[in-house]
């Protein structure tokens, strides 16, 4: 098949101006939808990265809460713990009271709700960002080093990505 013979093959179709938009919906939304996790998982890295050098402070758990994702495609339902802490910053002789969540995905509920019960109550350590206090990060390495995860499984394995922990 020579060219002139394949673009009049081209030109013999009938382009409906539905199909070339569904078809077009069809590649550009799941495409738009990875990019933007790519990039949102990028920048969650970046702002981990760069909270490690901000000041600390000491903050409290205060509400804990499991809750469970949505099934994707026949995917298991993972449980997403989730947690409230409040922490005060000291900017010259005025104290500041600030709140945030912190969230950590697990395979299942119960791991989710033992990992949280051993955090409720206690304190963390809450970085903030220099000049902007309302703005803090808990950083998943600080939970582990003094709230370890509960005892891994094989299941644990299979669902845990190294992406997943990171902050």
């Amino acid at each position: 098949m020579t060219t002139p013979e394949f673009f009049d093959l081209f030109k013999r179709i009938n382009w409906n101006s539905f199909h070339f938009w569904t078809s077009l919906h069809n590649f550009l939304l799941p495409l738009g939808a990875s990019l933007a996790e790519v990039a949102r998982r990028w920048v969650k890295r970046r702002n981990a990265r760069l909270a490690q050098n901000w000041p600390s402070a000491d903050g409290t758990v205060q509400a804990i809460d499991v809750v469970k994702g949505t099934r994707f495609y026949g995917s298991p339902r993972h449980a997403t713990a989730s947690f409230t802490y409040s922490y005060s910053f000291q900017e010259g002789c005025e104290t500041n009271y600030f709140s945030g969540n912190f969230s950590r995905p697990f395979p299942n509920a119960d791991r989710a709700w033992e990992w949280l019960w051993t955090l409720k109550g206690k304190r963390i350590r809450v970085h903030v960002q220099p000049g902007k206090p309302e703005v803090s990060v808990v950083l998943a390495a600080d939970l582990d080093a003094h709230f370890p995860l509960p005892v891994r499984t094989p299941e644990d394995l299979v669902f845990a990505r190294p992406e997943i922990y990171r902050q």
